[in-house]
């Protein structure tokens, strides 16, 4: 529905308070009542949270050479990811928008990786779980790319199921660490050997736990393994905006190496 916009402005203290009523009916996720859209931490954190963005917030991070503070904050930001994660020497990865952002571009570097690396071409597909997360479904739509899904063996990923949903113009495998509709970890070690095998790009959607999961393996449980230490995981996606309790929207996406992060680069040059 149109509607014109007014011939003044509102003042702040007006538009504050309309902002605040707004709010009323919201969800009160400061009381543990919205489990997966807001990730708090505390007053205190939240505080940093909201203190640490507005210092930055019209600062841009596509001009690097400008803002340098925001190079090296990413710089930091990846480096710790990949040391939670376990990546390994020439590991390397960037922050994104989110979830969602990062698995696009996870993607979008497994399919240039398959194009022009292994040489596949016509339809390509991915295969993954029931469980995981539409957003690859989104990516692929985008780029034209087949969704193949396969049933789950006790809540789990199969990775029997995924293997024989596989072909040589597959793109990608992946696991889940957990999966949103049930929290658990897929077999990612099994998945990585079938990876491997099969010689297949798999990527680990860790948008929940990859900012979690380590943290509860150093406090004795047991998590199995799900990142880089797996020698079949060649991408990952890790959400800062959840339980790395970032400002929205703040997202890690990683790779096992540099020459396959460069597929995920565009790069116009005419």
């Amino acid at each position: 529905m149109s509607q014109t916009l007014p011939l003044q402005g509102t003042p702040w203290p007006e538009l504050a308070a309309r902002m605040d009523a707004l709010a009323a009916h919201d969800v009160k996720w400061r009381e543990g009542r919205a489990a997966v859209y807001v990730f708090n931490a505390g007053p205190d954190v939240e505080q940093v949270q909201k203190e640490a963005y507005l210092r930055f917030m019209s600062e841009n991070g596509l001009g690097p050479a400008a803002f340098p503070s925001l190079k090296q904050m990413e710089a930091e930001v990846v480096g710790y990811g990949l040391g939670l994660l376990n990546g390994p020497a020439g590991s390397v990865g960037n922050m994104t928008s989110g979830g969602t952002d990062s698995i696009q571009m996870a993607v979008k570097a497994a399919r240039d990786h398959a194009r022009k690396v292994r040489g596949v071409t016509g339809p390509l597909n991915i295969v993954l779980p029931r469980s995981a997360h539409p957003a690859f479904d989104k990516a692929c739509a985008v780029m034209e790319v087949e969704v193949r899904r396969t049933p789950l063996k006790a809540w789990l990923a199969d990775p029997e199921a995924m293997d024989a949903a596989a072909d040589g113009a597959t793109i990608m495998i992946v696991g889940s660490a957990p999966c949103f509709p049930y929290g658990l970890i897929d077999p990612i070690a099994r998945l990585g050997e079938l990876a491997e095998s099969r010689g297949l790009w798999l990527h680990v959607d860790a948008c929940v736990g990859g900012y979690m999961a380590p943290f509860v393996r150093m406090n004795g449980a047991d998590i199995p393994p799900f990142d880089f230490s797996v020698p079949g995981v060649s991408s990952m996606s890790a959400d800062l905006h959840k339980y790395g309790y970032c400002a929205k929207g703040a997202s890690t996406v990683f790779f096992r190496s540099e020459s396959l992060r460069e597929r995920m680069i565009f790069d116009f040059d005419v």
